[in-house]
């Protein structure tokens, strides 16, 4: 069935006359993808994830220039979780991470025709994220602590007496990031208006995503900070509708 489906939706792009693509395109894409953070000088080891451990949807706007160059652009959501373990001391701390984002991605599109309907997609661009919340919990036999972008919480299970709860604003993670994002993947028509595509995505943040950079020794027995940076990699499906401004403008001329 699935191999059916894969050859019907394909095979679409080879029915009909060329399609135009220097019109306006809407859409709407998922986005599902295994996402890490990158700190090398971190004391805490990668745990086993869930996979993918982030997803991803959002709206995009696209217009090109010409047959083969455009601009493609959007508004984005995506919530991504890793886990950690800490076990210098014997207390198997385990570590959970939860983040969510809004995205700003812009990009320079260029399109490579495979046939008249179906084409070969290449993206590449900055992108900019701003954090709408974090949740990191870590865990062992003896107590609870949490970090969120409200509140902090600290459980003791041997000495409830120390148990705190403090409702601030969390000032671990930076909340504004900036990035590169890019793509390479094939876009095809289903109807004269309306378009699929998928493609192989990634995302780097240059920018440090913690307030608090990690430390790691370097030779002469100093340490040198490390920051941590958010990479994702995985799949982006969307649709889209085509629409042109210029002939809605041609069609209400011809009414006066």
């Amino acid at each position: 069935m699935k191999k059916f489906l894969v050859a019907f939706i394909l095979g679409i792009s080879f029915i009909g006359n060329a399609q135009d693509i220097t019109d306006w395109q809407v859409g709407f894409n998922l986005n599902p993808f295994f996402f890490t953070r990158i700190n090398p000088g971190s004391s805490f080891s990668k745990d086993r994830q869930d996979l993918p451990n982030g997803f991803g949807y959002g709206i995009t706007i696209e217009k090109n220039w010409n047959d083969q160059w455009g601009v493609k652009t959007g508004f984005e959501y995506s919530k991504q979780n890793e886990k950690y373990f800490f076990d210098a001391i014997g207390d198997n701390t385990s570590i959970k991470t939860n983040f969510e984002y809004y995205k700003m991605p812009i990009t320079i599109q260029y399109y490579y025709p495979l046939n008249d309907k179906l084409f070969l997609t290449f993206n590449q661009g900055i992108q900019f994220s701003f954090l709408k919340y974090y949740k990191t919990v870590d865990e062992n036999e003896y107590q609870i602590r949490t970090q969120t972008s409200d509140y902090y919480e600290y459980i003791s299970f041997e000495h409830p007496e120390s148990n705190q709860y403090s409702k601030e604003e969390g000032i671990m993670h930076k909340k504004t990031l900036f990035g590169i994002i890019g793509s390479i993947g094939l876009k095809g028509f289903l109807s004269e208006k309306i378009s699929y595509s998928t493609s192989l995505r990634y995302e780097y943040d240059f920018t440090t995503a913690d307030n608090f950079p990690y430390y790691s020794s370097i030779p002469d027995g100093s340490d040198t900070e490390k920051p941590t940076h958010n990479f994702r990699l995985g799949l982006e499906l969307g649709l889209q509708y085509h629409f042109s401004i210029n002939d809605r403008f041609n069609k209400n001329s011809h009414k006066l």
